[in-house]
């Protein structure tokens, strides 16, 4: 096997890699906005509770029937 074909071997090899890489970068991208947009919605949820129980602890008779 000659140098210029070791060479393009590892060329090939490094661009795989890098592909690779690409594809990964992509995909993390992807998954914190996923993880970013879960967050919002549990903060959401968990301010509409307190909302919830806020009025709670100021109208006790609530769940007096």
């Amino acid at each position: 096997m000659t140098d210029t074909e070791k060479l393009d071997l590892l060329l090939e090899k490094v661009i795989s890699v890098e592909n690779e890489v690409n594809k990964l970068k992509i995909q993390v991208m992807k998954s914190t906005a996923e993880l970013k947009a879960m967050d919002e919605m549990i903060l959401d949820e968990v301010e509409r509770v307190h909302a919830i129980l806020n009025q709670h602890i100021l109208d006790k008779t609530v769940h007096m029937a």
